[in-house]
This record gives structure tokens, C-alpha cells and sequence, in this order.
């Protein structure tokens, strides 16, 4: 029997639609839907990726039939069908049928078990039925004559009276609004040498070069192609195009710049704290060679570039979140993206001449950008930077990374439009004094792993940064969000090489040792670590190993990795954390669904069961490391004594393999959890009798426990500071830690908080884990602490 697939922009409508026909049907046919988009203020639209996992969903090999709204949900299903290969391809169709009547027809005809060529049948003329109710038949052939005057086309000249011209933002307005039809759409210039182009097309639509003053003629034709024309000619008669801020903003471009050149400072949002003064060095990425490669399987190759945009697109989105205003770059991004000249003419090249996708999507662009570049508006010349960014976003993700670009002959303040975690998780502090970038929250993980390697950060500066030349000096205050642009003379330039760093041991007054451990995420911070005189790593991070690519870190990678750190570490204890990954990160081979609270969904050890070769790969890694070195192994966002007995299990399962090719390891490996749930922190007397060791994450443990998200920032104040509440449930499993005999870390940001260390050790921490930078800072402040004294004082 044949199945269904409805998409539509509305997904109460295909809801509703859905349970009209079961009940017709009596659930006798597969029917699945597509509708919407997970987007809570604007909801309506369609999503290729949605679509083809319904299609998946209810697929057979009697047919798929795919019933449709208008506009985009049809380029969208057909989108959807190319990730399928031909056999699947052939069993798949789309209907033209309108989609409430059409597939109330096509379900009640698929329930009798007819074949895909009468459902498709029934579903085209399922309108006949309403025309004979309303005895309104004498009018088709008036109908079939109106179908004649639409495949005439119409068309208008207008003038663009737009600042700038038809320029990148009112260009996506169009392009968005044109695609909402399903009239062809076809616009020109009013010269002699202009030629008509695909008006649905942000591409082509740039490429004409329209600017302030210049007269186009809009073509349409189709069944609604009067409305397409009177909407688009008031869209551009009526500036409806261009906001009113983003003309104030175009109107003052050279003011703007002239005040920039005399401004002495750039206010951003404080990243990671610290100040350095130093030259400033443009970052660029460089990405592998592309040459001319031929493929023996095209549809591989088309199939892939598609997966890699759909995760380009997700990235963008997630990048345009973190923006409150002027977003309309972002959409220009995105509409490039699913420009259909463009991704026609890489598919040429991708079956004609059976290029790479790699390969056909740099010679597309290229070309693009070659273009733009022979246009006569310079505004339009300056898209360029949109083209390179798109054009690099998709190559790195096709090429599983790229080149470390930055070489610097002296230490520098990094500059740079964005960067990702794998970027400034190479920086070597050492050499990389200060970042800061046109975009980002103070909450990504690029700003986590700044922090961590004690690099000071601004982020969201804005364009105007990207004005800035290289070497110019530079003073970053990472505390207060301030870039100062050639500060004082007499300011020097601080190295890390000038900084006194203690190594005193952390003993209290009364004799107490307290153990401090670090928190890192590669082999740069080790070693840092160790250079601050780190006593171990008390977490190391590993899901930055699993970012920024296509396949997971093989199990060598991660041996080469895991045995790097631990030979920089020796003999002191390594703490490895197994991959804490969900929806709030880009991870594309796992195929992670979008959540609407990741941060309360499948993410951490509940990620790694539901991927259990990815996680077994992870876990004979750190068995094999442990052989000849001081390992332990902890768990992420443990919530239940089940989840750390499944982790046994697949933990004895690797176990046994290692020992059945006589391969070595540590039979005793410690194995503990974090304690940032607070299920885990009242369970705690359980859970501490099956690990070895306890570990508090006080981040999540806090937004957790008060329900305040704290990236929110109508809601910090309930998360900032020490909640009596967060410091009571530390205390009571601290002490039922205690009773059982192991001992309890915190590597939370708590921890590298010099107001919180005479609280936490009067709760009985026993040692901490924190960011390298402040390991002397704290060492001081534990040598002031009489331990005795504190715990008096504190009454919880």
C-alpha cells in the first residue's frame, strides 16, 4: 500500500488535515507530515530536512505519494527527493493537486489499495467533486480559456529609488518575497545590453548591478502572476524594501567611517577577562588546495554538497541568534543558499562533467565572485565578503577542517569576523594575546576555551573591527568588553614571558593541602597548566575533538590525543570527560534533532548510549592510554544510577575485546561523574556507591537547580553569586561522598571564583579544578585560609 507525505507551512493545518482523513481512512494508510519550521515567532514555512525524514518515515515500495502547498514547500520536496537514490527516487512523486482536497482523495483511494498512478490520478482531479456540489461546470470552459491569458506573460517598469540601489539586503527582500509566488518571475534592466534573469534568483538579481534611479522591468507569468506583479511593484515604488534604519545606516557610511578613523575605542561584550596591549593581526582562513577531480558516482557527490548545506544553514541560523538587530545579512546567506541558478549550474557541473561537489561548488562561487567584482557599483563590489564567507563556510565543512592560517612573527591581538571552538582551540597562548570579533555571545564555547587558555576576549564589536589594519597597536579589556585603538605611547606591549608565576604549593594555615587540578581542552592549555603549576587536569574536555567535521575522531586520532596530554601531565592524574554533546552543538554525522531546550534534552552520557559506537570507540581510546599513564574516566550530566550501570556494562564489553587481542590497560580505572543534575546531587549517596569519585559542575548544577537559564540575562541575577540553595545540596553530598568514601572535585566556574574557595572548602571540597590562568591567584588565596575557621563560620 501506498504512504503519504504532506508538507505545508502550517503545521496546525497539516495536524488537522491528518486527523480529517484517519478518520475517513480508519488509520489504514501511512501518513506523515512536514510542516513548519522550529521557529517560535515565525513559524510558517517549510524545511527540506523535515521532509525528507517524513519520506523516510513511511517510505514504501509501493510508492510515496507527496501532496504540497504552494511556494516554497514544492522546491522544498523536490530538494528533499534528490537525497534519495534513483530506485528510491522512481518510487517517490509529487502532486500537483491542490493539498487539502488532493489528499483527502489520494488517502481514501491509497486505503483500497489502488497503485501510485491511480492515487496520483484521483488526487489531480479531486476538485471536479466540489465544482459539480456547487454547480458552477458551465464555468470551466471559461476557466480553460483564463488559463490561456495566464501563459501570456505581463510585466512592468519601475524605478528603484533605494539608497545604493537594489543592494544585498533589499535584493533578499525581493528575492523572499518572489519565491512566495509560484509565477515565474524574470526582472531586467531597462538598457539595450541587459538581458532577463531569474528574479527568484538573490544571485542573478545582484549581478544586474541595479543602482539609485535605474528603471527594471518585472515579468510574470503563471496563475498568479498579477498578484506577483502588483506586490513586487509596490515592494520597490513604495521603498517597502529598505528599513528605515538600514537607510540611516547606508545615508551615513562615510560619516560613520569619518567619526570610526577619529574614535579611539570599540565597546563590545566581555568574553574572557584580562587586559593586554599589543599589535593587532587580521585572522584569515585558508582552506586546502582544490584542484580538478572527477567522480565516479555524481549522485554521491550532489547528495553530499545538499547534506553540507542544510548544516551550513543550521550554523547560520545559530549565528544569527546570537544577533539582536540586523539580521538581513544572515537571510541575504541563507537565500544564497537555496539559490536555484546557482545550485543548477553546480549540478551541471557536478553530473555533466562529474565534477566533486567540492570542486563545482569553488568553481561556481569563484566565478560569482569574479563577477560582482566586474560590477560598476563599488557597494555591490563589497558583496564579495558574503560570496568568500559562503564560499569557505561550505568548503570547510565539505573538507573536514582547515589550515591553521596564522602565522605571527611577534605576539598579537587576534582579529577576526568569528571564530569557531576548533579555531581558538590552537591558539597558543603564548603567541595569541587577545581576541576580538564582529560576532559572538559571551556563552559560546570559542569564549569557554578562551577563558580556559587565560586569552582575553571581546566579542560582538561589530563591522567596524574589520576596518582595523594588522599590526595596528591595540589595548583588549576582556573584563569590561573595551577595545582601545592606538592606546598611549608609553603602553607597552605585555608577553606572557614578563609574568611571575608562583608555583607555591596550596596548604592553608592550619596544614591543609588542597589539590589543584585544571581545566583544559587540548594540548596548548596542558601545557600551560603545567607552566602555572597544575597538580593534573581535573576535566578535560573532549567534545571539541567531534566539532567542525563530517565523521567522528577515529580511535587513533584520539589515542594520538588522549596520550599527548598525558605524557605533558605525568605522573599527575589525566581526568578524561567522555563527549558531552546535544542539540546546542553542530555535530552532522550524528544527525542530532533540533530541540527546543537542549540544555534539558538528550545531551551528555545520554548522547553517548544512544551513539554507542561513537562512544565505545572513545572508551577504548582512554582504556589504551591508561595502560602507561594516570587516567580517569568521567561521565557527563549523570542523572540516574541506570545510566551509570549501562556505561559498566559497554565499559566491561570494551574491556573484554582489549583483552581477547592481549592489548593492555588499566583493570582498575577510576571511573567518576559530574554532579550537575540535581537528580544526581540528592541521589548522591547511591550513585557514590557505584564511582570512585565525584566531580561538580556548579555551571549547570545552578541553572539547573534555580531554573534560570544563565545566558538570560533577565534572570542572572538568580545564578550569579552563591545560591544558599546550590550550597546546601553541595554540602550534603559532600558528605555523602564522604560516608562512602570518595572524595568530590568542583570544576565549575565556581571553582576559578576567588570569592567562593574559603566557602567550598569549608563544605569539604576536596580539591579543584580549575581555569590555568588562575591556579596562582587561587594557590595565594588558600595559603590565607585557615580551614578549621571556615568551617565553623558556615552554617548551611
Amino acid at each position: 500500500m501506498i504512504s503519504l507525505v504532506l508538507v505545508s507551512h502550517s503545521l496546525p493545518l497539516a495536524e488537522s488535515l491528518v486527523t480529517l482523513i484517519q478518520s475517513m481512512t480508519k488509520d489504514s494508510i501511512k501518513i506523515a507530515i512536514a510542516a513548519g519550521i522550529d521557529d517560535p515567532e515565525y513559524p510558517l514555512g517549510t524545511d527540506v530536512i523535515k521532509i525528507k525524514q517524513a519520506i523516510e518515515s513511511v517510505y514504501s515500495d509501493d510508492g510515496v505519494l507527496i501532496l504540497m502547498d504552494l511556494g516554497s514547500a514544492v522546491i522544498s520536496a523536490e530538494m528533499a527527493v534528490e537525497f534519495f537514490d534513483t530506485e528510491q527516487q522512481n518510487r517517490i512523486k509529487l502532486s500537483a493537486a491542490p493539498l487539502v482536497e488532493g489528499a483527502i482523495s489520494a488517502a481514501i483511494m491509497a486505503s483500497t489499495g489502488a497503485s501510485i498512478e491511480v492515487v496520483i490520478k484521483e488526487a489531480q482531479e479531486s476538485l471536479k467533486a466540489k465544482l459539480s456540489q456547487l454547480q458552477i461546470n458551465d464555468i470551466l470552459p471559461n476557466i480553460q480559456e483564463s488559463k490561456s491569458s495566464i501563459e501570456t506573460p505581463i510585466s512592468r517598469i519601475v524605478k528603484v529609488n533605494i539608497v545604493n540601489g537594489l543592494h544585498i539586503r533589499p535584493a533578499a527582500k525581493f528575492v523572499q518575497k518572489a519565491n512566495q509566488f509560484t509565477a515565474k518571475i524574470r526582472v531586467k534592466k531597462c538598457n539595450n545590453f541587459s538581458n532577463f534573469i531569474n528574479g527568484k534568483s538573490l544571485n542573478q538579481l545582484m549581478l544586474l548591478g541595479i543602482k539609485q534611479g535605474e528603471q527594471i522591468e518585472i515579468e510574470t507569468l503563471g496563475e498568479d502572476s498579477v498578484l506577483a506583479l502588483n506586490t513586487l511593484q509596490e515592494l520597490i515604488e513604495q521603498d517597502l524594501l529598505e528599513t528605515e534604519t538600514s537607510a540611516k545606516l547606508l545615508n551615513s557610511v562615510t560619516k560613520t567611517q569619518k567619526i570610526f578613523i577619529n574614535s579611539d575605542k570599540l565597546q563590545g561584550i566581555p568574553a574572557s577577562p584580562g587586559t593586554v596591549i599589543a599589535p593587532g593581526k587580521i585572522y584569515e582562513t585558508l582552506l586546502p588546495k582544490i584542484t580538478k577531480k572527477i567522480s565516479d558516482n555524481p549522485e554521491t557527490e550532489w547528495q553530499k554538497l545538499h547534506q553540507v548545506i542544510q548544516n551550513a544553514k543550521q550554523e547560520i541560523e545559530n549565528l544569527a541568534k546570537t544577533i539582536s538587530t540586523n539580521n538581513d545579512i544572515f537571510e541575504a546567506h541563507l537565500l544564497y543558499l537555496d539559490d536555484p541558478e546557482l545550485l543548477t549550474q553546480i549540478k551541471r557541473l557536478i553530473f555533466e562533467k562529474q565534477y566533486t561537489a567540492s570542486f563545482a561548488w569553488k568553481t561556481v562561487i569563484d566565478q560569482t565572485i569574479t563577477d560582482y567584482q566586474n560590477l560598476e557599483n563599488e557597494y555591490l563590489q563589497a558583496r564579495v565578503i558574503d560570496l568568500l564567507d559562503l564560499r569557505n563556510r561550505i568548503l570547510k565543512i565539505l573538507l573536514g577542517g582547515e589550515i591553521n592560517s596564522l602565522i605571527l612573527e611577534i605576539p598579537s591581538i587576534i582579529i577576526a569576523s568569528q571564530l569557531v571552538p576548533s579555531q581558538v582551540a590552537q591558539f597558543n597562548p603564548s603567541q595569541v594575546l587577545g581576541i576580538a570579533t564582529v560576532f559572538g555571545s559571551a556563552t559560546d564555547h570559542s569564549a569557554i576555551i578562551a577563558n580556559l587558555l587565560g586569552i582575553p576576549m571581546v566579542v560582538g564589536l561589530g563591522e567596524n573591527l574589520l576596518k582595523l589594519n594588522s599590526n595596528i597597536p591595540l589595548k583588549i579589556d576582556g573584563t569590561n568588553g573595551i577595545i582601545h585603538i592606538n592606546p598611549p605611547l608609553e603602553a607597552k606591549v605585555i608577553e606572557p614571558s614578563q609574568l611571575s608565576i608562583s608555583l607555591k604549593p596550596a596548604i592553608t594555615q592550619d596544614g591543609y593541602k588542597i589539590p589543584l587540578l585544571a581545566n583544559i581542552i587540548g594540548i596548548a592549555d596542558a601545557q600551560l597548566a603545567m607552566n602555572y603549576g597544575a597538580e593534573g587536569v581535573g576535566l578535560l574536555r573532549t567534545e571539541f575533538l567531534y566539532l567542525d567535521r563530517l565523521t567522528p575522531p577515529t580511535e587513533e586520532e584520539q589515542i594520538e590525543f588522549y596520550q599527548a596530554i598525558a605524557n605533558i601531565v605525568k605522573p599527575h592524574p589525566l581526568t578524561i570527560r567522555t563527549a558531552d554533546i546535544g542539540g546546542d552543538k553542530f555535530v552532522p554525522y550524528l544527525n542530532l534533532e533540533q530541540e527546543a531546550n537542549p540544555f534539558l534534552g538528550k545531551r551528555g552520557i545520554r548522547q553517548s548510549l544512544a551513539e554507542t559506537e561513537v562512544f565505545k570507540t572513545q572508551l577504548k581510546a582512554i582504556l589504551k592510554v591508561s595502560s602507561e599513564a594516570n587516567i580517569r574516566l568521567m561521565l557527563p550530566m549523570v542523572s540516574c544510577l541506570n545510566e551509570i550501570k549501562m556505561v559498566k556494562k559497554l565499559l566491561e564489553e570494551v574491556k573484554q575485546e582489549l583483552q581477547q587481542k592481549n592489548i593492555t590497560f588499566d583493570q582498575k580505572l577510576p571511573l567518576g561523574i559530574m554532579i550537575e543534575v540535581p537528580s544526581a546531587a540528592i541521589m548522591a549517596d547511591k550513585l557514590a556507591s557505584e564511582v570512585d569519585f565525584f566531580s561538580i559542575g556548579t555551571n549547570d548544577l545552578t541553572q539547573y537547580l534555580m531554573a534560570a537559564d544563565r545566558t538570560n540575562s533577565q534572570v542572572v541575577d538568580l545564578t550569579n553569586g552563591f545560591p544558599p540553595a546550590l550550597l546546601r545540596i553541595i554540602a550534603q553530598c559532600v558528605t555523602m561522598a564522604h560516608e562512602k568514601g570518595i572524595k568530590v572535585s568542583v570544576c565549575g566556574q565556581l571553582a576559578s571564583s576567588p570569592d567562593a574557595i574559603a566557602i567550598l572548602l569549608g563544605l569539604g571540597i576536596d580539591e579543584l579544578s580549575i581555569n590555568p590562568p588562575m591556579i596562582c591567584q587561587i594557590s595565594e588565596i588558600i595559603t590565607q585560609i585557615s580551614l578549621e575557621k571556615v568551617k565553623q563560620s558556615l552554617a548551611i
